[in-house]
């Protein structure tokens, strides 16, 4: 191949990207990072907790974790997390899950919730310290949903294992 034929590809694709990339910007064509979607994409619930005399103990608004792509971001993207409001996970039957403190800015508590609506753990986990990603602080439990909330919240509500957790929409 000629060297004026490899400088007229190479040419050609410049002049290509340069136009898709133009496009992008102008919003003609959708940038291909909007197709994998984003944190914005969520559907929202509200979750309460109630204790065995069916009193409510707290409730949180909920942004619901319902792909792969959600659940491995969780809440790694978000900056800060306000007391009351916090992440769902939901699995199509119960099992044992772990879940990794990856990307973390502040610490949570972690709650395995079972197919029956009654939580099984409450797991706390601290946020990553300096130089740490995170991926080696690990929490276990078993649950079909896992609901992720500020550390703390689950004992300042006076929530224990046993109570009941009823998921329920807010659109």
């Amino acid at each position: 191949m000629s060297l004026q034929r490899v400088v007229n590809i190479v040419f050609g694709l410049s002049v290509v990207a340069l136009v898709v990339t133009s496009a992008v910007v102008a919003g003609v064509v959708p940038s291909p990072m909007s197709l994998m979607g984003t944190p914005q994409e969520y559907d929202r619930a509200e979750v309460t907790i109630t204790n065995n005399c069916s009193r409510t103990l707290g409730t949180v608004d909920v942004r619901i974790a319902d792909t792969y792509q959600k659940k491995y971001t969780g809440l790694s993207e978000t900056p800060s997390l306000a007391n009351g409001s916090g992440m769902l996970f939901t699995y199509e039957k119960p099992s044992e899950h772990t879940y990794v403190m990856r990307e973390m800015d502040y610490p949570l508590d972690i709650v395995f919730i079972g197919a029956d609506g009654r939580i099984n753990a409450i797991r706390e986990a601290p946020a990553p310290g300096p130089n740490e990603n995170g991926e080696s602080i690990e929490r276990t439990g078993e649950g079909k949903y896992i609901l992720e909330v500020p550390r703390g919240w689950m004992r300042s509500h006076g929530i224990h294992v046993g109570h009941r957790v009823a998921i329920g929409n807010s659109e």
